[in-house]
């Protein structure tokens, strides 16, 4: 069975060190960039696990270049999906749906063949993302949607993810595009006390898609996700500094 193979370069830059890990999942050759801005936050990790979410990465970078810390990204092209052959069959998955075991399953199935030596291998590859978050205090993913597709709304009655939802704000007034999702009951107060679009995911009862959220979920690490229409720059880069003083509440 072939194995993930890492291969670590750092690149010195003016304001950041990249860390660049090639990584192999099945026959696809993939890179995780991790970008560590000064100064620099121990356990507080921005991740971007979807290359075509281009906005979120433009606003992490903006955030941590005045603020410090570091940035995780996963490189596969801008798409949002991963493929990749393994023992002569084709696979595709959703990076944000293998961090658990009937996450894993579940998108492997939907998107393509599923075998029980592709499901070790992704769990693998997996592995290899959560291992360069070592210890985690705060996770906080950084994602992009499209319009009127998927929002806060979507977490309110009668909605697609409303199963996955404690609790829910929606201000009105903001495009509900934009908004932060959590698994922290004072990060969605505070959100809510700040009239920002919020979603407390449930501590349980949820709906296991695999996605990060639950992983951190059920390891107890807090969880923060700034989400926000692809191009809405701007806004989420506000959401993000309305956080701050929350984000350094973990440190």
């Amino acid at each position: 069975m072939p194995k993930i193979l890492f291969l670590l370069l750092l690149v010195k830059l003016a304001a950041a060190q990249v860390a660049i890990r090639t990584c192999t999942l099945g026959d696809s050759s993939l890179q995780l960039h991790q970008t560590f801005f000064s100064p620099a936050h121990e356990g507080i990790y921005f991740i971007n696990l979807h290359s075509n979410e281009t906005t979120s990465i433009g606003a992490a970078t903006e955030y941590l270049q005045k603020q410090g810390g570091s940035l995780l990204q996963l490189l596969h092209g801008e798409v949002r999906y991963v493929s990749f052959g393994f023992n002569n069959m084709h696979h595709k998955v959703d990076p944000n749906r293998i961090f658990t075991s009937a996450g894993i399953k579940h998108t492997l199935k939907k998107n393509g063949a599923y075998s029980t030596e592709a499901e070790k291998e992704t769990q693998k590859f997996a592995d290899s993302i959560l291992a360069l978050m070592a210890h985690p205090k705060l996770i906080i993913a950084m994602h992009n949607n499209t319009n009127n597709e998927f929002s806060v709304l979507s977490y309110t009655k009668g909605g697609n993810e409303a199963i996955n939802a404690a609790d829910v704000y929606v201000n009105t007034k903001m495009d509900a595009d934009d908004f932060v999702y959590t698994t922290e009951q004072k990060v969605f107060s505070y959100l809510k006390q700040q009239k920002i679009n919020a979603v407390l995911q449930k501590a349980k009862g949820f709906n296991d898609e695999g996605s990060l959220s639950i992983y951190c979920s059920r390891k107890h690490i807090p969880y923060i996700n700034v989400e926000a229409q692809e191009g809405h720059m701007e806004q989420q880069l506000q959401m993000l500094n309305a956080l701050k003083g929350i984000i350094a509440s973990y440190e």
